[in-house]
């Protein structure tokens, strides 16, 4: 979603500008890459952060923030096209629920998955949070494709970022969106530079049961 279909490098990070705690986020992020706390700790750890910026932080503030995230002006097409041809739309973000939702909505998603923030009874955010995708997309891709029924040979997976890799390795068609990463674009078997080549791209994988006009090219 972030950086896919929403314009957006990460729901997280727009937040933290949001509340003006970007540097304080950067630590955090930092501290969880060099493996010094886990994944919920850091959701716990960020949401802190905005939570001592307000003193509290209400649902509505939050929608509200994240109601001005544009989304891919070829991203409601897309989907209409895709749909139209029988294929069925998932998003999997490591990003916030909130935002995921609101995509799924807009542009027709059929399923959807994405971290959740957590609130009380009086709907203010509470630290922390339910990891449902977390940052290793594999599983929450494999969860929808058995509930659903759907060979992992069968699907399409676009990212672009190395947060994608792991989920990318788990379907037949991993395509890489944009100037995605030197990690993806080892992974990727296609590439794609804008969102609207996705319906065309699929077309030729009808056809061919490949993607010879966007396959990445090793070197």
């Amino acid at each position: 979603m972030d950086g896919v279909l929403a314009r957006v490098r990460s729901s997280w990070e727009y937040l933290h500008q949001y509340f003006g705690v970007l540097r304080e986020a950067r630590e955090i992020m930092r501290r969880f890459e060099a493996g010094e706390i886990g994944y919920l700790e850091w959701m716990e750890e960020d949401t802190s952060l905005w939570i001592r910026a307000r003193g509290r932080v209400h649902i509505t503030e939050l929608i509200r923030a994240l109601e001005k995230v544009p989304i891919d002006e070829d991203a409601p097409l897309v989907a209409r096209e895709l749909h139209r041809r029988g294929v069925m739309i998932g998003i999997v973000s490591g990003g916030i629920d909130l935002l995921a939702r609101r995509v799924a909505r807009e542009i027709g998603a059929d399923v959807w998955m994405a971290n959740k923030l957590l609130f009380d009874k009086r709907g203010y955010l509470v630290p922390g949070g339910a990891p449902l995708v977390g940052v290793d997309k594999r599983r929450a891709v494999a969860r929808i494709l058995g509930e659903y029924g759907i060979r992992p040979e069968e699907a399409m997976f676009v990212g672009d970022s190395r947060w994608d890799s792991s989920a990318m390795r788990v379907v037949g068609y991993p395509v890489a969106y944009g100037d995605s990463c030197p990690v993806l674009l080892g992974v990727a078997r296609c590439r794609v530079r804008r969102l609207r080549e996705v319906v065309s791209l699929v077309d030729e994988v009808e056809k061919t049961g490949d993607c010879p006009s966007y396959r990445v090219e090793r070197v």
